[in-house]
């Protein structure tokens, strides 16, 4: 039987491997996206659809440099 370490966690299944790590990247890319959200003075909010980010067209336009780098 081959284990897996991730985290300081044990998996013995690929399939609950992966979801470990979906659930985390899901989580560092809305955490990134909020933080990139708040320093350009834009709201967000999680939606059905995903992550949505209201603002107007000048901080989305410092929100989208700050998403980039």
């Amino acid at each position: 039987m081959i284990r897996f370490k991730y985290k300081g966690r044990s998996f013995s299944s690929p399939q609950s491997l992966a979801s470990a790590l979906q659930r985390d990247l899901q989580s560092a890319y809305e955490q990134r996206v909020r933080q990139a959200a708040g320093a350009s003075g834009l709201s967000v909010r999680k939606t059905t659809g995903g992550l949505e980010v209201s603002g107007n067209a000048a901080n989305m336009g410092r929100f989208y440099n700050r998403l980039g780098r």
